[in-house]
């Protein structure tokens, strides 16, 4: 039986809204296409700094990951205020 409200589908493991496909707009392919040709060059460039490298690009992947959550949550209490105007 497929749940019917929003609550059930969070609560079955039907909504993951982290694991939503990433953008696919043209500016953030590019940027994407950006950011591994410039790590290629500076590993090319720095081969004794390949670790580091690495490190900062998961470091970067991090920070990303944590800006997403705080963007999602705001944008859900901000829903949830929108909702609350409403009903008043």
């Amino acid at each position: 039986m497929k749940p019917n409200s929003i609550i059930e589908q969070l609560y079955y493991g039907e909504l993951s809204p982290c694991s939503l496909p990433t953008p696919d707009t043209e500016k953030y392919i590019k940027t994407r296409e950006d950011i591994e040709t410039i790590r290629e060059e500076l590993e090319k460039e720095y081969p004794d700094c390949r670790g580091l490298i690495e490190s900062l690009v998961d470091a970067i992947h991090v920070t990303a990951a944590c800006e997403g959550l705080q963007d999602f949550t705001t944008g859900f209490r901000l829903g949830a205020e929108f909702m609350l105007e409403v009903l008043r």
